[in-house]
């Protein structure tokens, strides 16, 4: 695949394992907050479900899909748009000529991937894993109709770089992600405190095997992007 150095350089989370964790971070960011502000400030969180599949990167130019890129090493990914292109849920043109980029995950949901390894076992190969690797697999594809025949979707979350006003918050990203046309996960909660964040995730891991996807977790995210840029 060819090279695609990425415009946005893509982070990467930082993990917690438990609510002293989390109550760690609340307190990381205040002091970064209070530091950078010289007063106490008081941020919200945006809570959002980790779904296990392929982090990939859309650029947009005048509303019209032209790259999707892997991660890669965070400033370098591969070209994959011939595959990503054959996912229906990624949107070919928006609703607005935005120039974007956004961020999202590539996934295969539980009933696919359970109607893909009968499939395999009729035809007596290995079954795939679990959707995470079939995913990734199938857009690492030379041939895109191996892509367009595994039945992928896709989850939006994250806004790189917009040539129009950029939203305030996190809440206001997902909210404008939907406005252009993109899927997003419809899970996400605005928490005031991190006691609100830690129900969230308390909640998700008992609701978390209900859905076709699978989830490894919840990303927590300063929801004010001023706060988010001074942390």
């Amino acid at each position: 695949f060819a090279k695609v150095p990425h415009k946005v350089q893509q982070w990467s989370f930082n993990d917690a394992f438990n609510e002293e964790d989390m109550r760690e971070f609340d307190a990381r960011v205040k002091r970064f907050l209070k530091d950078a502000y010289g007063k106490s400030v008081i941020p919200t969180y945006t809570c959002e479900l980790k779904i296990d599949g392929l982090k990939v990167v859309f650029t947009y130019e005048e509303g019209k899909l032209k790259v999707g890129a892997t991660r890669g090493d965070g400033k370098v990914g591969e070209d994959v748009t011939m595959n990503v292109r054959t996912i229906e849920s990624v949107p070919l043109v928006l609703n607005k000529a935005t120039s974007i980029i956004v961020e999202g995950e590539v996934w295969m949901s539980k009933s696919e991937l359970e109607r893909q390894n009968e499939a395999r076992l009729k035809q007596n190969l290995e079954p795939f894993a679990n959707p995470r690797n079939i995913a990734a697999g199938s857009i690492r594809q030379l041939d895109s109709r191996i892509a367009a025949e595994r039945h992928l979707d896709v989850f939006t979350y994250d806004i790189g770089r917009i040539d129009s006003q950029f939203p305030d918050t996190q809440v206001g990203e997902l909210e404008l992600l939907m406005e252009l046309g993109f899927k997003v996960n419809p899970y996400f909660k605005l928490c005031k405190s991190i006691d609100e964040v830690i129900i969230f995730w308390k909640t998700w891991q008992k609701k978390a095997p209900k859905e076709d996807y699978w989830i490894d977790g919840v990303v927590v995210k300063v929801n004010e992007k001023e706060y988010q840029d001074a942390t």
